[in-house]
């Protein structure tokens, strides 16, 4: 019996020579099955109608403006040390 990370090591070889060879194929077609579920995904009917949701609206814009603080005394100018 052999240890279980050598069949992990035949698997991903064989995966990395199937992508070597026919990567492009592969990927056309994972393409062309993703569109196909996504055309059934939004074609479909359901079976059970979609349930109401409550939508909260926030508002976008500008934070009130807040009265500034005035600058520590270290920071003036115009202190005299």
């Amino acid at each position: 019996m052999q240890h279980p990370v050598f069949y992990v090591a035949r698997v991903t070889k064989f995966l990395d020579e199937m992508i070597q060879e026919h990567g492009d194929y592969l990927y056309a077609g994972l393409v062309a099955v993703c569109a196909l579920v996504l055309v059934w995904m939004f074609t479909r009917t359901r079976k059970h109608p979609a349930h109401e949701m409550s939508v909260v609206i926030l508002p976008l814009g500008l934070p009130p403006k807040r009265e500034s603080q005035p600058e520590p005394l270290l920071f003036r100018e115009d202190s005299d040390f």
